[in-house]
């Protein structure tokens, strides 16, 4: 496969990530999404189960890396790629490594719970070469694709909550695709005042974040210009 068909190829795997993740709002859960691959072909996709499961480990990587060990019955999928919107975090990443996933390609990084930029689980080379029964060579990562289409599906989620995580770094800012690691700032998070936004319904959020105002400063920030 030529360099221009694996990104067109990489390009439609991600606008279907884009799909699910409006698709899981409407379930009521987070924008995530994730599909993996197997030579051009989609296996497995899948949004978060988080809510409608009540249960914290399904998100849509690891979901989607189940049905994908399922339905090629096996447990190592060197050839194959995990597309996601947002950068795997740490509990994703693992499973990942273990499975020998051979490329990692997501749209909007993760500074704080990052698997690559945060922990550095996805290229952490000691893995393999101290564990090598265990977990693979590290993937190929591929960052920043189809980013700011990623970022307007959150916004169209909840354009408070957006603003609120991108203000406190919980999600890096629109880059240009690169397949490089930058080391990524660890800015102060509040996950609390997150929880009161991400659990209040739509229709009520402004409330939530006028309440946590007269409360405390917690996030006055989002009175600063920019997005």
């Amino acid at each position: 496969m030529s360099r221009s068909e694996a990104d067109v190829q990489d390009l439609r795997m991600m606008e279907r990530c884009l799909e699910l993740a409006r698709q899981g709002v409407k379930q009521g859960e987070l924008p995530f999404g994730a599909v993996i691959a197997f030579r051009g072909q989609v296996i497995a996709e899948a949004t978060n189960h988080v809510s409608s499961e009540c249960d914290v480990t399904r998100h849509a990587e690891l979901v989607a890396l189940s049905e994908a060990q399922k339905i090629l019955r096996q447990k190592r999928l060197p050839d194959c790629t995990l597309y996601s919107i947002v950068e795997p975090c740490p509990m994703c990443s693992f499973p990942a490594r273990e499975a020998r996933i051979g490329r990692v390609v997501f749209a909007i990084s993760s500074p704080i719970m990052g698997g690559f930029s945060r922990w550095d689980v996805l290229s952490d080379n000691s893995l393999s070469s101290k564990l090598p029964e265990v977990f693979g060579p590290a993937p190929e990562i591929v960052s920043g694709l189809l980013s700011q289409r990623a970022e307007q599906v959150w916004r169209d989620w909840n354009p408070l909550a957006w603003r609120f995580m991108r203000r406190r770094g919980c999600f890096g800012r629109a880059a240009e695709q690169t397949s490089c690691h930058a080391g990524a700032p660890r800015p102060t998070f509040s996950w609390n005042a997150l929880a009161d936004i991400l659990a209040a319904p739509a229709l009520s959020v402004s409330n939530v974040f006028l309440r946590r105002r007269a409360d405390s400063n917690t996030i006055s920030d989002l009175d600063k210009p920019g997005v």
